[in-house]
């Protein structure tokens, strides 16, 4: 059975496609690198040999964080190795697991800063051009076989689009050969998941199965603290509503009297009483004479 030469998606209905590049388009995509790389270099952008040099002159790096980045790395490969081996007690192999997921997130944090500066060497600017060439050239709609930007500059207009994101995640596993489930596989995400201590998409899990927090707070699917009605809380317990705001019975605020004051603090008008009528014996009423003028 032949290869298939496109990988098909769907984003809000609609497939699309990304086809295999053809010879042509490469090498179209190899003359967009060099066009940006030497305009890159015109322009100041630094190389990316010369990167660490500029971080450390900078402050951005020293040596410091430089030995931090080696231990992160060597913890993350003993623990790896502890996971792997077992002979230890699961609670043990558990905290492990957990550990690793923060001296990683640890580790991303710290090159993070490199990371981003690595994108405006000239390297990285041309690796960037060549890159959304060949997307341009290789995404289409799937019923048609059309492409869905014209050039590289309509794509970036597009940049923050639903399609615009899946066609760069899609691509890029295609191009750099990623793996798509990159995260659940991780190995202290894996060891998680086969013992049913998170769900496939990561999330945390009691022994009963039940969404918890890090600290063995209930929480439902999306993260939100509830209790054992599954009613929204806060993280005291307090009962609150899809919008954070307690659901409690609001009462007026008081002047110093103690009088209950209206919804701007103002004060709320005593109602006029209906004088009561009093009972007894009418009175008689007596005669006016009335005198005449003679």
């Amino acid at each position: 059975m032949a290869k298939s030469t496109k990988h098909v998606f769907d984003v809000e209905g609609r497939k699309y496609a990304i086809k295999k590049p053809t010879a042509r388009q490469n090498e179209d995509a190899t003359m967009e690198y060099n066009r940006v790389f030497s305009k890159a270099l015109q322009s100041g952008a630094l190389l990316r040999e010369k990167l660490d040099l500029f971080m450390r002159e900078q402050g951005l790096w020293d040596n410091e964080k430089q030995a931090k980045y080696l231990q992160y790395i060597s913890e993350l490969n003993d623990t790896e190795k502890k996971l792997k081996g077992g002979g230890i007690k699961l609670s043990e192999a558990k905290n492990l697991a957990f550990t690793m997921r923060g001296t990683r997130g640890a580790l991303q944090d710290l090159i993070a800063g490199r990371n981003a500066l690595d994108v405006n060497t000239a390297q990285g600017q041309a690796e960037n051009a060549r890159f959304n060439y060949l997307l341009v050239a290789c995404l289409v709609y799937n019923d048609n076989g059309e492409n869905v930007y014209n050039n590289a500059d309509q794509y970036s207009e597009d940049g923050e689009s639903a399609v615009a994101i899946a066609a760069a995640e899609n691509f890029a596993n295609q191009y750099f050969g990623l793996d798509k489930d990159h995260e659940k596989n991780l190995p202290e995400n894996k060891f998680l998941t086969k013992y049913k201590f998170t769900d496939e998409e990561g999330r945390l899990l009691d022994s009963e199965g039940n969404f918890v927090d890090y600290l063995g707070k209930r929480v439902n699917e999306n993260g939100r603290y509830i209790n054992e009605e599954g009613e929204l809380i806060d993280v005291d317990g307090n009962r609150v509503d899809e919008d954070g705001e307690y659901l409690i019975e609001e009462k007026p605020f008081l002047d110093e009297e103690g009088n209950e004051l209206g919804e701007n603090g103002e004060a709320v008008a005593d109602k006029e009483e209906t004088p009561k009528k009093k009972r007894g014996r009418p009175k008689k009423k007596e005669e006016v004479e009335v005198s005449e003028d003679k």
